[in-house]
C-alpha cells in the first residue's frame, strides 16, 4: 500500500491527543479539521481505550485502529502538541514537518525527575489536608503520608505487575500509615490524613469528563471514561477499608480524633500555595506557568466559598465551575493557548472524588449513606460539567480552533 504520510500524521496525533488526556469530542473535531487542511477525507471515532479512522471517499477507504492506554495529564506536551494541529489548520506547517515536531515531542521524557514527583504528592497532601480539616497540626502528617503513597506510586509505575495495584495499595498504606500516626499525633483525624493523602489519585476529573461526553452523546467515550474511573474510585476504597479494617482487627485503632475545623483566611493561602506547586509537577506543567496554577487554584477556591455560601455545598460547585471556565476561557483568548492549562488545576481542587470514594467506603462497610454520597457525587459532577457549558457559551475560547482549550482528564 501506498505510503501517505498526511495519514501517518494524523494516526500519530490522534494518538497523541487521546495520550495526553483530550476528551473525545474535541479530538474529534480537531483531527477532522486538520484532515480538511491536508485535503483529506477523514472520519473519526475516538474512545478512551482506542481510536478508528478512515480516509477517502465510501468504497475505497483506508481503515486505521489503534490502541490507546489510560490517558495521563502532560499540560506541558498537550500545549506543544495543540501547536503542532493549530500550525496544520492554519497552513503553516506541512504534514512531514508537523509529523517531525510530533514525534520530538511525544519522545521526550517528563520535565519533572521521580522523586520530584513523590514530593509533589507529600505537598499536595498537605494542602488539601488544610482544607478538609482546618488544623495545622494535621497537615505536617498528611504530608509524610502523601509522600509515602507517592513513593509507593512511583515504585508501582516502575514495575509492570504492580501498575494495576497501584490505587489499591496506596489506598491501603495511607491508612495504615494514619492510623499509625494517630497513635503519636492524638490531635489528627486519620480518615482525613489518609483521604488527603491520595487525593492527587481521585477520578474526579474522569467522572466530570465521563457526564459531559454522555451529555454530548459520545455515549461509547463516556460510559468507558465512567467505567474506569468508578474501577480507579473502588480500588482506591477497597484499599483504604482493608487499611482500616486490617488495624481494627489487630486492635489498634487510635483513640477518637477531634472534631475538623473551619480553615481560616491564612490556611487557605498556604493551601493555594502548596496545592500549585503540587499541581504544577503533577499536572507537568512548565515552571513558567507557575502563576497561571496558582490564578487557577484561587478561583477555584473562591468560587467554591462563595457557591458553598450562596447555593450550598452540592449546587455552588456549578457557580465555581463556571468561574473556572470563564478564566481560562479568558486566558486562551488572550494568551492563545489551550484553555486546558488554565482549567485543569481549577477542576483539581473542585473534583468530587473526595466524596466519592468516602461513598464507596461507607457502601463497603454496610452503610446506606454510601449510594447517596455516590449519587451526589455524580450530582457535583453534572454540576461542574453544566458551569463548563455556560462558560463555553459566555465566553468561547478563540484559540480553541481543534478543541483542545476544554477538556483534559485525571
Amino acid at each position: 500500500m501506498e505510503r501517505d504520510v498526511r495519514i501517518e500524521f494524523l494516526s500519530a496525533m490522534a494518538g497523541a491527543l487521546s495520550r495526553f488526556g483530550l476528551d473525545a469530542d474535541a479530538t474529534e473535531r480537531g483531527l477532522a479539521r486538520a484532515a480538511g487542511a491536508l485535503g483529506l477525507r477523514a472520519d473519526f471515532h475516538v474512545t478512551p481505550t482506542s481510536i478508528m479512522a478512515s480516509f477517502g471517499v465510501p468504497g475505497r477507504q483506508r481503515v486505521v485502529l489503534l490502541r490507546t492506554h489510560e490517558a495521563t495529564i502532560d499540560l506541558q506536551s498537550l500545549s506543544l502538541v495543540s501547536s503542532v494541529l493549530d500550525g496544520v489548520i492554519e497552513g503553516g506547517l506541512t504534514a512531514e514537518e508537523a509529523n517531525a515536531e510530533l514525534n520530538l515531542i511525544t519522545g521526550s521524557p517528563l520535565r519533572f525527575p521521580w522523586f520530584m514527583t513523590a514530593l509533589a504528592s507529600g505537598i499536595g497532601a498537605a494542602a488539601f489536608d488544610l482544607l478538609l480539616s482546618g488544623r495545622w497540626v494535621e497537615a505536617p502528617v498528611a504530608g509524610l503520608v502523601g509522600l509515602a503513597v507517592g513513593v509507593m506510586i512511583v515504585l508501582g509505575r516502575r514495575f509492570g505487575r504492580l501498575a494495576r495495584l497501584t490505587e489499591l495499595l496506596a489506598g491501603l498504606l495511607a491508612a495504615v500509615l494514619a492510623l499509625a500516626a494517630g497513635h503519636v499525633v492524638p490531635e489528627i483525624r486519620p480518615a482525613n490524613v489518609a483521604l488527603a493523602s491520595v487525593l492527587l489519585l481521585l477520578p474526579g476529573l474522569g467522572i466530570t469528563l465521563g457526564v459531559a461526553e454522555v451529555a454530548a452523546r459520545h455515549l461509547t467515550a463516556g460510559t468507558a471514561r465512567l467505567a474506569g474511573a468508578m474501577m480507579t474510585l473502588l480500588n482506591l476504597s477497597v484499599g483504604s477499608f482493608l487499611g482500616f479494617k486490617l488495624v481494627a482487627e489487630f486492635d489498634l485503632m487510635p483513640a477518637t480524633s477531634p472534631p475538623p475545623e473551619a480553615a481560616t483566611l491564612w490556611m487557605l493561602a498556604v493551601a493555594a500555595g502548596l496545592s500549585s506547586i503540587a499541581l504544577l509537577i503533577a499536572t507537568n506543567s512548565r515552571p513558567a506557568d507557575f502563576w497561571l496554577v496558582v490564578v487557577s487554584v484561587v478561583v477555584a477556591l473562591v468560587g467554591a466559598r462563595f457557591g458553598a455560601w450562596f447555593l450550598g455545598a452540592t449546587f455552588g460547585v456549578a457557580l465555581a465551575s463556571l468561574a473556572v471556565g470563564l478564566w481560562s476561557n479568558a486566558y486562551a483568548r488572550l494568551a492563545r493557548r489551550p484553555a486546558a492549562l488554565a482549567l485543569l488545576p481549577g477542576l483539581a481542587v473542585l473534583v468530587p472524588g473526595s466524596l466519592g470514594q468516602r461513598g464507596v467506603s461507607a457502601a463497603l462497610m454496610g452503610a446506606t449513606a454510601g449510594v447517596e454520597l455516590l449519587v451526589a457525587a455524580l450530582v457535583i459532577a453534572a454540576g461542574l460539567v453544566v458551569g463548563l457549558l455556560v462558560a463555553d457559551a459566555t465566553l468561547p475560547p478563540v484559540h480553541d480552533r481543534a478543541g483542545q482549550g476544554r477538556r483534559v482528564v485525571g
